[in-house]
């Protein structure tokens, strides 16, 4: 008796027990909860003929950093293709051949011709939705989602793939409201929390954001969810929480979500970072290169950054060298030229060549939207390290608008407030840099910003002086 999937399509066992299973890890894996592994290996111990099961098995595995349980995973799907009947799961079949073989450019063709035909396949959505991350290419990720919604429109999953990503191409209103809806369905899914979390964010309503991903954090301490709670204390300025958050070994923290948050501490919060912390966080990244292979380019910019800040200059160098060598354009998320030059202009922030660093920096920071590899939110960080850059240097008009193209998408954006003021004060506006602290003051207290941050304090001896 041929059975189907909870969305109509056909799976390849006849066992209902196998198929229970298979759906529960499919569930948890789209809702970031724990558990999805162990559901798949249920799966296949009860139908080891389930090939679509193996397939998820290799997709589940290489998204959690599990390499070596995905490659197992493809060998048992390699074990079984000769028994796929079906269109769909010769396709899965060759996706997950390509994905075991780092051959990202078949597996997304293979992706995309099961997405045109069967629009509520959900894993394949989720793996081709995250190679588009990669690449920077969200808008052909929404069409894809919008498609899959469209096929069945009160599934929550899509409800948030599609609101995440209206969110992320620039429509925050329409994705707030579709993430909504979907956490209203589904109010246990940590991956709609996360897209409710980042329409928030992207907004600058830091306190609704912080509720958010707290409650999230509550019902499991997933990962990346626990980098937001730290990266948005990091922006409030309450460094020891984020440290905590950093330093969290239940789980821990991802090794290149690690690297970003000590990052930002220093440059942007201007807080000491021990140099054992970035040596041991390169020792980290040369272990993770030994899979090389597996790893996304945004990882690789992480660990290059990491090692240079270790002062391994010429492991740097290399990897370095890898973004260089990544096909132009959207195929590596424009990481050969943008994001090298992202990388190479870090670099020689550490060596203090701010000329250097602002020359390479500015043509990524300009169009840092085509640049794939994280959200919007997270590449927030170049954008944050840019404005730091360009007042180092004193260049007060590139402050001035880079601070109010930010403020006009977020009124909250604290740095750039900061930054306005500074400028204002750099050129003798005295009227314009007490309103900008009047400003800033009134935006901390909306937000909670931690008392005792350095420009919370230089506005408030504005306004004292003023008073």
């Amino acid at each position: 008796m041929a059975l189907h999937d909870r969305l109509g399509l056909a799976v390849s066992t006849s066992s209902s027990e196998a198929l229970a299973a298979y759906e529960h890890g499919i569930d948890l894996a789209l809702r970031w909860r724990s558990g999805a592994m162990e559901a798949l290996n249920t799966a296949v111990a009860t139908d080891p003929h389930f090939t679509l099961a193996h397939c998820t098995q290799v997709y589940v595995g290489l998204r959690m950093g599990q390499v070596d349980t995905a490659l197992a995973a493809h060998t048992r799907v390699l074990a079984q293709q000769d028994s796929v009947h079906t269109e769909r799961e010769h396709l899965h079949v060759q996706t997950a051949t390509a994905l075991a073989r780092s051959d990202r450019v078949s597996a997304q063709s293979a992706l995309e011709q099961l997405l045109a035909h069967y629009p509520t396949d959900r894993i394949a959505l989720w793996q081709l939705n995250q190679m588009h991350v990669i690449q920077g290419t969200r808008r052909q990720a929404l069409a894809l989602a919008r498609r899959s919604l469209e096929a069945c429109p009160e599934e929550p999953i899509f409800q948030t793939m599609t609101g995440f990503l209206l969110e992320q191409s620039d429509y925050n209103e329409d994705g707030l409201s579709l993430s909504l809806r979907a956490l209203a369905t589904d109010p246990t899914n940590l991956y709609t929390y996360h897209a409710v979390g980042h329409a928030y964010q992207s907004r600058g309503d830091y306190p609704r954001a912080l509720t958010t991903f707290e409650r999230a954090a509550s019902l499991e301490r997933y990962p990346h969810i626990l980098w937001h709670l730290a990266e948005m204390r990091a922006i409030l300025g309450y460094e020891q929480f984020t440290r905590d958050y950093w330093a969290s070994t239940s789980p821990a923290l991802p090794l290149f979500e690690r690297i970003e948050l000590l990052w930002r501490l220093e440059i942007i919060r201007g807080a000491p970072v021990d140099m054992a912390l970035w040596q041991e966080l390169a020792a980290q990244g040369e272990r993770l290169l030994a899979q090389a292979d597996y790893l996304t380019i945004w990882m690789h910019h992480w660990i290059g950054l990491a090692l240079a800040r270790a002062g391994k200059s010429d492991r740097a160098e290399q990897q370095l060298a890898f973004l260089r060598r990544l096909p132009e354009g959207p195929a590596s998320g424009y990481w050969s030229t943008l994001g090298a030059d992202l990388l190479a202009g870090e670099m020689a922030l550490m060596r203090d060549d701010y000329p250097t660093a602002a020359r390479l920096m500015a043509p990524a920071v300009g169009r840092i939207g085509d640049i794939g590899g994280g959200s919007r939110e997270q590449k927030d960080i170049f954008v944050d390290v840019f404005v730091e850059l360009q007042r180092r240097l004193g260049h007060v008009d590139q402050v001035m608008a880079l601070a109010q193209q930010r403020l006009l998408g977020n009124p909250c954006h604290l740095q750039s407030l900061a930054a306005l003021a500074w400028a204002y004060q750099q050129t003798g506006q005295t009227a314009l840099q007490l309103q900008a602290c009047r400003q800033f003051v009134r935006r901390a207290a909306e937000v909670q910003l931690a008392p005792a941050t350095p420009e919370l304090r230089a506005a408030m001896q504005v306004i004292h002086a003023n008073a």
